[in-house]
């Protein structure tokens, strides 16, 4: 279950917020827990205990403010995903020390309603992206890892190889059409009968000599049958994750 917190010193409009957020959350499927601060003393002093998934965080309160806790959140947590809400867009730029996830100027409560919905959409693609990923085996070889240490996936006579960021192999009895249908369309792609890439890894794609590198250097053939959909498969994930 995700844990939320909303931290936003003027009540009404943290009441909005929680309301909001709580039915986009819903909408988008995602099992979720929400907290609500009135100050930033009181989120950092829960966060420091458990840390939150996300955080949805006003820029301009008392001391701290946004940006002094965010500080504090990124001390204690790097994977938090800290969303900025406030009334000063001049603080815009200031806010990308802090790594945020994304930046909600308060305006009208309709725009801000629209924003709110564009950042969960998004959020929920970031979440789906990061569940682990099981790599099938005998029962007592079965391994969990983060799609992200996956670099690309090979198949190899009836096993498939899966090529890890921390060099190793893991070879498994499958096939790569049964793997691929329990990946996220969103991060893997096909670009071969023989390949499947994490597209996090692309280096650089070199579509007139049919291939991609990957970014520990190995090279990756892309089949004209499947040209196509890589293509497409990339262009969103660069719209999507870039």
């Amino acid at each position: 279950m995700m844990k939320i917190a909303i931290c936003d010193d003027n009540q009404p409009m943290l009441d909005f917020l929680n309301s909001k957020i709580d039915d986009l959350l819903t909408e988008n499927g995602l099992a979720h827990e929400i907290n609500i601060f009135s100050s930033g003393k009181d989120f950092l002093k829960i966060h420091t205990e458990r840390p939150f998934d996300v955080v949805f965080l006003d820029i301009v309160m008392p001391e701290p403010n946004g940006f002094e806790a965010a500080k504090q959140v990124r001390k204690i947590s790097r994977d938090t995903y800290i969303i900025f809400i406030t009334t000063e867009s001049s603080l815009v730029y200031e806010s990308f020390d802090f790594q945020p996830f994304y930046f909600i100027p308060k305006s009208k409560l309709k725009i801000t309603e629209e924003r709110l919905k564009y950042v969960i959409n998004r959020l929920s693609l970031y979440i789906a992206a990061s569940e682990k990923v099981m790599i099938s085996g005998a029962y007592e070889n079965k391994k969990f890892v983060s799609p992200n240490e996956i670099l690309y996936i090979k198949s190899s006579l009836n096993n498939v190889e899966y090529h890890l960021d921390n060099g190793t192999t893991q070879v498994v009895r499958d096939r790569l059409d049964i793997v691929l249908e329990s990946l996220n369309p969103y991060i893997f792609a096909r670009t071969h009968n023989r390949f499947v890439v994490n597209m996090n890894h692309v280096d650089t794609v070199d579509y007139p000599n049919m291939d991609i590198k990957i970014d520990n250097g190995e090279f990756v053939g892309i089949s004209r049958g499947y040209k196509k959909k890589f293509e497409e498969a990339y262009l969103r994930f660069t719209r999507n994750f870039s």
